[in-house]
């Protein structure tokens, strides 16, 4: 009896252990699922957005929950949170379509990476423009019942912000009462004097006025120029009115107050590498890459490039090698292994890069173009740059 009585009980633990160890598996598997989902979701968004649409993004968009966050605690005049509430029923795409780099030749949207856990996701944008430049949105999504992706909210690297935040701001601009502007400044100890003048700033802020918004810059105290709502409004303001001078001053002083922040690292980029700022301009490209989390071929591209310009060579070829193994078809990649290879003296990997900018990205690369970079004269002279000029029709 005694015998029996263990083996029930031994059959009992077995089958406790094994209906734990599909539970286990089943989890397991949601899990997956979701991540699927997430990754699947995605990318059919953004080939949409390729293809140059907004609707089926927009249609992702929890509407009453972006609303929420638009609004948030800020005081918005009423009859402008009325007309924004119905251009969001009736124009939400075009809405959106205003959150997005505007360039005349489009962009390609790259995914750079989806993470998630449980029915909340996270995922990463690259944004590929002309002139080899680049621009990142981080998303905040979510699964609905159906797993299908939602989109919550989400960061615009090259606005410095989230693009709720910014629309709210721009709300609270567009008729900003006095409550409504001291919301706006973190600073407790701030005067009535600075806060008129403060409102005045807000009013030439809305209207664009670039001239008027300096001046009254300008006059405003040390206490209200280094607010953030006034930095990251002077740099978006005067890189609009595209003022090269004015943004230039702009980004000096969010590059005094807000060194560090990896929001604001990709528009440092425009102050730090003009004036030769490498060291400044290679620790905010790292820290908005580690805020991204996820391998990118242009980034490492950049930061070679940064690199070489240290005179760190081997750190740049290895940056350079590094980006063309993550994304071969990226041409800031082979430029990027160009230099670097040249500076190493690697001739041989400097023509096949060579023949990938010409046979690929269509760039016509002849001596006299080259010449014109003197960091390429040991290159020129090389008698593999020599017999590939040679060897070409």
């Amino acid at each position: 009896m005694k015998h029996a009585g263990f083996t029930l009980l031994l059959t009992a633990l077995l089958l406790s252990v094994m209906a734990r160890a599909d539970d286990v598996d089943d989890n397991v598997r949601r899990e997956e699922q979701r991540q699927a989902a997430f990754r699947a979701g995605l990318e059919i968004i953004v080939d949409s957005l390729n293809s140059g649409s907004y609707e089926l993004f927009a249609s992702a968009i929890d509407r009453e929950e972006f609303l929420g966050r638009v609004f948030g605690l800020r005081l918005i005049d009423p009859r402008v949170k009325k007309d924004f509430t119905e251009q969001v029923k009736v124009q939400f795409s075009d809405v959106i379509k205003r959150g997005f780099v505007s360039s005349k030749d489009g962009f390609r949207a790259i995914v750079l990476g989806v993470e998630s856990r449980g029915d909340r996701g996270r995922a990463v944008v690259r944004f590929d423009l002309p002139d080899l430049q680049f621009s990142y949105h981080e998303y905040e999504l979510r699964l609905d019942a159906n797993d299908r992706v939602v989109v919550v909210d989400w960061i615009d690297y090259s606005q410095g912000e989230r693009i709720t935040d910014g629309l709210g701001n721009y709300l609270v601009v567009t008729l900003p009462s006095k409550q409504a502007a001291r919301k706006l400044v973190e600073s407790k100890s701030v005067t009535d004097a600075d806060m008129f003048q403060f409102g005045e700033l807000l009013k030439a802020a809305r209207d664009r006025d670039v001239e008027r918004y300096v001046d009254i810059i300008n006059g405003l105290s040390p206490e209200l120029q280094r607010e953030r709502f006034v930095i990251l409004s002077s740099v978006q303001l005067t890189k609009l009115g595209r003022n090269r001078r004015l943004t230039r001053t702009a980004l000096i002083q969010m590059a005094k107050y807000f060194p560090f922040e990896p929001l604001y690292s990709l528009m440092l980029l425009d102050y730090y590498v003009p004036v030769q700022k490498y060291e400044d301009a290679l620790t905010a490209l790292r820290a908005t890459y580690d805020q991204l989390g996820f391998d990118d071929a242009a980034m490492e591209a950049r930061i070679s490039a940064i690199s070489l310009a240290m005179g760190n060579s081997a750190d740049a070829t290895t940056y350079a090698e590094r980006a063309i193994e993550l994304e071969a078809d990226l041409e800031l990649a082979w430029w990027s292994a160009l230099r670097a290879r040249s500076s190493v003296a690697d001739f041989v990997g400097s023509v096949a890069a060579l023949e990938m900018l010409e046979n690929k990205f269509g760039r016509k690369l002849r001596r006299a173009e080259l010449e014109r970079d003197k960091s390429f004269a040991p290159l020129l002279a090389s008698a593999e740059f020599t017999a590939w000029v040679e060897g070409r029709p």
